[in-house]
């Protein structure tokens, strides 16, 4: 019973982290998480009018394959500012579907969001490096706050891709320790093809000069102990 109750409370203590980590990029922001002002740059004009374009011609039962409104027309689906084939991005669909449109407060909920993805994603990688909690946890919230992560709101496609990166990071970091490989996988694969969904070719090319030497280097053993990341290791692995 001890043991149960135990682990209820390490459950709802990793539950309440999270909630933390999801809602601080919102507190920070209030200003536009409230609508009290609004994003600027390219935010209305581009990105939040091809959602509400593709969302409104789902909604009416039409897949919008095709844009006739730029020069003689152009594929949408392959356009990476409608970004078609981000999945989490489908949410704008639901939003829609209930409250029956899409307004541009709500695509700036959504764009928020993905600091909420980043910073959990964080915290996950840098708790899987073995850095203790405190660190890790303020180091999250400080990052998701930075200017260069609030600066490309602006962008969404931009701050959709940026929020995979500290994801993929996680799940090469626990590749590197041995542990479940089949969920290190399933990170490593859904978090780099949101990043190539997500409608930013800049930071697709920008990634390969991350993860690959980054998994180059964890892949060493001195690195991992250096690290403490895999204290304990199996013989046949050393």
């Amino acid at each position: 019973m001890k043991k149960i109750t135990m682990q209820l409370k390490s459950k709802y203590k990793k539950f309440f982290i999270f909630l933390m980590l999801a809602l601080w990029p919102f507190i920070f922001l209030f200003p536009l998480t409230s609508n009290f002002i609004v994003m600027g740059n390219d935010f209305d004009l581009i990105y939040f009018s091809y959602k509400k374009y593709i969302t409104e011609l789902l909604f009416e039962g039409v897949i919008p394959l095709w844009s006739p409104f730029e020069a003689t027309g152009m594929p949408l689906i392959f356009n990476p500012f409608a970004q078609f084939f981000y999945i989490p991005g489908w949410v704008n669909f639901l939003i829609y579907l209930v409250k029956n449109q899409l307004t541009l407060s709500d695509y700036l909920i959504y764009t928020i969001s993905s600091l909420s993805i980043y910073s959990i994603g964080s915290y996950l990688w840098l708790r899987e490096l073995k850095i203790d909690f405190w660190p890790a946890f303020t180091a999250s919230l400080i990052a998701c706050c930075s200017l260069k992560l609030t600066e490309i709101l602006r962008f969404p496609n931009a701050a959709h891709a940026s929020a995979w990166f500290p994801w993929v990071l996680y799940g090469v970091t626990m590749a590197a320790n041995f542990k479940n490989k089949a969920k290190s996988f399933l990170i490593i694969f859904f978090s780099f093809l949101f990043i190539l969904t997500a409608g930013y070719p800049y930071f697709i090319a920008y990634s390969f000069f991350l993860f690959f030497p980054y998994t180059f280097l964890i892949s060493f053993n001195v690195i991992r102990e250096k690290l403490l990341l895999n204290n304990n290791l199996e013989t046949k692995h050393k």
